[in-house]
C-alpha cells in the first residue's frame, strides 16, 4: 500500500472515531462519565438530555371539551396560597360551602403546605395537582387568595368573590382552560418574544422577556416545538377541568415542580415565567387571546350583545372617569376661591362635571344590568361565544 493511500486511511479512521465519540458523549453517555465532560457543548445546549423526555403532545386532544347537561350540577375546588400572617376571612365568610384547599407557603407544618416557597402561586398550583392528580373535581380553580386587585375583571367590581360566584362551569368544561382576566392588557397580544434579541427586548413594560429564554422553554417543555412568542392575559389566575388537567401525565406536573425548585431564576422571574406558560400547558396554545366579550359573556354571564357594544360600554365609563377627574379639579368657592379652576371646557364648571358623572354611572348601571339580564339566556351566550372549536392564537 502506497504512503498515500496508508495516510488517507489513517485519516479516515480517526475522523470516523472522533465523529463516534462526540456523538456517544452527547446523546447516551453513561451517569458514572458525565461530571468529567458537563462543561462540554453538547450538555451546556441540549436541555433533553438532562429533562425527562415527553412524546409530542397532540395538540388537537387540547381544542375542545365537554359540558353536562344543562342545569347540571358541578364539583368545585378552590386553590389559592397564602402567607402565615395573611389571613383572608373572605373566602369563608362568601363560600362556606366551597370546598378550598388554601396553602401556606411559609409554614412546613399547616395542612396544606408547599416543598419550597418558590416560583409565587405556581408552586401552590403544580404541588395541588401532583397531590390531587387521582382525585380532582369536575372543576379546580386556581386563585390567588386576596380579594380585590387591580388585575381582577373591573366589570366585576374588580373582586375575586363576584368572580368566583359568576364564573361559568360549562365554559370551564368545554374549552378546558379558562384565564378569569378578560381584558387583554397586559399579557396580550404579542407578549415574549422567546426568539428577539437584547436589544430589543422591553424591560420597561415586561422585564420577565429577559429571562423567558429558549433555552427555559425547552427545560420546561422538552419536547414541545419552542414558539417565537407567549401570550395571554396576566395575573395567572385561571379555571381548569379535571379531564384537561388528565391529558398531561402526573409525571409532566413533577417534572415542572423539580424544574420550579431548582431553577437559578430568581422567585419574581421564575414565577412570570410559569405565569404566561400556563395557557401552553392546559391548552397547548403558545398564544391565547380570547375576545373580551365572549370571556365576560360566555364566562360570566354579562352579555352586552357583542364586542362593539361592550367597547360602547367601556368608552363611555372612560367618558365618567373623565368627568370625575374635573369634579377633583373643583373646590366650591366658599371653601378656597383661590383653588377654583375651571374645566377642561369654557363654561363647564364643578356642578357641570358632577351632574355628568352622576348621569353617566346611572347609564352604566342601567346597561349593566340589562347585560346581566340578557347573559342568563343560554341562546344569549351562544351569540357572543367566540369559536371554542377553533384554536385561538
Amino acid at each position: 500500500m502506497s504512503s498515500w493511500r496508508r495516510h488517507t486511511l489513517i485519516t479516515t479512521l480517526v475522523c470516523f472515531f472522533v465523529y463516534c465519540s462526540a456523538w456517544y458523549i452527547c446523546s447516551g453517555v453513561p451517569k458514572r462519565f458525565r461530571s468529567v465532560i458537563s462543561g462540554s457543548t453538547c450538555f451546556q445546549n441540549s436541555v433533553e438530555h438532562i429533562q425527562p423526555h415527553y412524546p409530542p403532545s397532540n395538540a388537537s386532544l387540547f381544542d375542545v371539551g365537554q359540558a353536562k347537561l344543562i342545569g347540571s350540577n358541578y364539583t368545585r375546588m378552590l386553590v389559592a396560597g397564602r402567607l402565615k400572617d395573611q389571613e383572608e376571612p373572605w373566602i369563608m365568610e362568601e363560600f362556606p360551602d366551597l370546598a378550598a384547599a388554601i396553602y401556606v407557603v411559609d409554614d412546613p407544618s399547616a395542612q396544606y403546605h408547599v416543598p419550597a416557597n418558590k416560583g409565587h402561586e405556581a408552586m401552590v398550583y403544580l404541588t395541588y395537582i401532583i397531590d390531587h392528580y387521582d382525585n380532582l373535581t369536575d372543576t379546580t380553580m386556581f386563585f390567588h387568595s386576596h380579594r380585590y386587585a387591580w388585575h381582577i375583571n373591573n366589570l366585576l367590581g374588580a373582586d375575586n368573590a363576584q368572580v368566583i360566584r359568576r364564573l361559568s362551569d360549562d365554559r370551564v368544561a368545554r374549552v378546558g382552560y379558562f384565564n378569569t382576566r378578560c381584558h387583554l392588557d397586559p399579557g396580550c397580544p404579542n407578549w415574549l418574544h422567546l426568539d428577539r434579541p437584547e436589544v430589543d427586548w422591553d424591560l420597561y413594560a415586561k422585564g420577565e422577556e429577559k429571562f423567558f429564554t429558549r433555552q427555559v422553554w425547552k427545560e420546561i417543555f422538552p419536547s414541545e416545538r419552542i414558539p417565537p412568542v407567549v401570550s395571554q392575559p396576566c395575573c395567572a389566575q385561571f379555571a381548569v377541568s379535571r379531564e384537561r388537567i388528565r391529558l398531561n401525565p402526573l409525571s409532566q406536573y413533577i417534572h415542572i415542580r423539580d424544574w420550579l425548585l431548582k431553577t437559578p431564576l430568581e422567585d419574581e422571574h421564575s414565577g412570570r415565567v410559569m405565569e404566561y406558560s400556563w395557557q401552553y400547558l392546559f391548552a397547548r396554545q403558545a398564544q391565547l387571546c380570547p375576545r373580551m366579550n365572549t370571556c365576560y359573556c360566555d364566562g360570566f354571564g354579562l352579555c352586552f350583545g357583542g364586542a362593539d357594544k361592550l367597547e360602547a360600554w367601556l368608552t363611555k365609563l372612560r367618558e365618567r372617569d373623565i368627568a370625575d377627574d374635573e369634579v377633583a379639579r373643583w373646590k366650591p368657592a366658599d371653601e378656597d376661591p383661590s383653588k377654583l379652576r375651571g374645566g377642561a371646557d369654557e363654561g363647564k364648571d364643578g356642578e357641570y362635571w358632577r351632574r355628568r358623572s352622576r348621569e353617566l354611572e346611572l347609564e352604566l348601571e342601567k346597561e349593566k344590568e340589562e347585560a346581566f339580564a340578557r347573559g342568563d339566556d343560554i341562546k344569549n351566550r351562544k351569540v357572543e361565544e367566540s369559536s371554542a372549536l377553533s384554536r385561538e392564537s
